[in-house]
């Protein structure tokens, strides 16, 4: 493969796996310097890099630059100057004498939906979760309910050990960013699920139960080591108040809160929004 395929085919692997990137490209070179227009490297949010814009000081500064961008979203247009003038050499990246402009800009993944129990209502979760182009991840202890054949369009479908006499769940092993947003709705091990899910950093965390389950399963989680900081950022019950019933109708009370949470939205009636704000005229 060419630098450039080796460099996008990297950045896909890691958005892939739910991991945003930094995308630096130089799209303009002037005098004597390293690399030219169309150079290319990703950054990761750990510091490391593949591919090149130059090496040395220039790279560590563009690295730097990246994880800015990679923090706070904000797409960046930096001029490097390589300078052997006593009144640039604060800001030059080397001494060739030229001076290259890079644009950085954020990749993100899409966002996931991990569901974690494959029973009724996770096939149309499943489907809407697809439509809203959300890659989905399966997670079950049951072959026979997380597969291929029940979900087409998963992007991964993960079978994984519970034993019951000792509530122990095996790791599930997805790495959770904050791009994922969780779903459990198991059969009977909702608190080895939620311990694993909430010691990460997740978009959201939604249980499919009662209060009076919830209530029960906060005292597990609780005497599992898992502070109320981190209880207090599961919705349980999940969804919002539809009137669901159906398995479809509580996918979609589910999918509507997972959007809302999403999109930073009210969850209220756009009707009502337009009678406060003045636009709606009787």
């Amino acid at each position: 493969m060419s630098e450039f395929e080796d460099v996008m085919s990297a950045a896909m692997c890691a958005l892939e796996n739910g991991e945003p990137v930094a995308l630096a490209t130089v799209v303009k070179s002037r005098g004597s310097t390293p690399r030219h227009a169309g150079a290319r490297m990703i950054v990761y949010r750990d510091g490391r890099c593949a591919g090149t814009v130059g090496g040395a000081t220039l790279e560590q500064k563009v690295i730097e630059d990246s994880l800015a961008v990679l923090s706070d979203g904000q797409s960046r247009l930096k001029d490097y100057i390589f300078s052997t003038r006593d009144e640039d050499r604060s800001n030059s990246v080397g001494l060739c004498g030229g001076s290259v402009e890079v644009y950085i800009e954020k990749l993100n993944p899409d966002p996931t939906l991990m569901i974690i129990g494959a029973g009724h209502i996770a096939l149309p979760l499943s489907r809407m979760a697809r439509e809203l182009e959300m890659r989905v991840i399966i997670v079950d202890d049951r072959a026979e309910y997380a597969n291929k054949d029940r979900f087409p369009d998963a992007a991964q479908i993960h079978v994984v050990s519970y034993d019951q006499k000792t509530e122990t769940l095996a790791p599930i092993p997805i790495t959770i960013t904050p791009s994922t947003f969780v779903v459990v709705a198991t059969w009977g091990w909702d608190a080895p699920a939620l311990e694993q899910v909430l010691k990460q950093n997740p978009a959201y965390v939604g249980l499919v139960a009662s209060k009076t389950k919830w209530r029960a399963i906060s005292e597990m989680l609780k005497g599992r080591g898992i502070g109320d900081e981190a209880i207090s950022r599961v919705h349980a019950p999940v969804g919002l108040d539809l009137g669901a019933e159906t398995p479809a109708e509580v996918a979609l009370a589910i999918i509507a809160e997972i959007l809302k949470v999403r999109k930073h939205a009210t969850g209220k009636e756009l009707i009502e929004i337009k009678k406060k704000s003045g636009e709606y005229l009787l």
